[in-house]
């Protein structure tokens, strides 16, 4: 009885056979290009790490977004408080033109009325004065020049005079037009004639 047992246990015996349906790549017709990159895995304290990184480089560029965008306000704010004290300034300045302006025009109603060019010129000498006044609350000044020797570095030499005392000889002795500094700065230089010794 257990040989027969035995028998019944074991199986009949067939022919058995595997397919293997798996497919096979060729790794030299790969094309690598459209392959997804694989990204470099790093333990988890370097990972939070470079996390770490990263926010501190985000905050970094909204800081630095913010200030670059201060800077421009306070550029444009400086540019505009400047653009407002040039005119300031400017207006300063024109101011007492209009006065001489207006002198001008008084001194030419009186000689048309009088029917005097001495009323006129009194009236140009008198605005002369006036300019010349503002031109020095301005801090502007003549050159002198008339009787000294010839400075190059404030004086434009436009013709020379002959003369007989060695002494004149490099003198200026003609003004043609006067020289003007402010404040120490040479504004024109003054045109002259210099005494030249033959």
């Amino acid at each position: 009885m257990e040989n027969q047992q035995k028998q019944k246990r074991e199986p009949e015996s067939t022919d058995f056979q595997v397919i293997d349906k798996r497919q096979f790549v060729n790794l030299d017709q790969i094309d690598t290009s459209a392959l997804p990159e694989e990204k470099p895995r790093y333990p988890s304290y370097v990972e939070e790490l470079m996390s770490r990184m990263a926010e501190t480089e985000r905050k970094f560029q909204e800081k630095k977004q913010q200030i670059d965008e201060e800077i421009n306000r306070t550029k444009s704010r400086l540019e505009a408080d400047f653009d407002r004290r040039l005119e300031l300034e400017k207006q300063k300045i024109i101011l007492p033109f209009l006065e001489i302006l207006d002198n001008l025009q008084r001194a030419m109603d009186a000689a048309a009325q009088a029917g005097s060019i001495e009323h006129l010129l009194e009236g140009v000498q008198m605005t002369a004065n006036l300019f010349r006044s503002k031109l020095q609350s301005l801090g502007v000044e003549v050159v002198p020049a008339l009787g000294l020797p010839f400075d190059p570095n404030l004086e434009q030499a436009v013709g020379t005079v002959k003369v007989e005392d060695t002494s004149r000889d490099g003198v200026v002795l003609e003004e043609v037009q006067p020289g003007y500094c402010m404040n120490g700065h040479l504004l024109r230089p003054a045109h002259v004639r210099v005494g030249r010794h033959e």
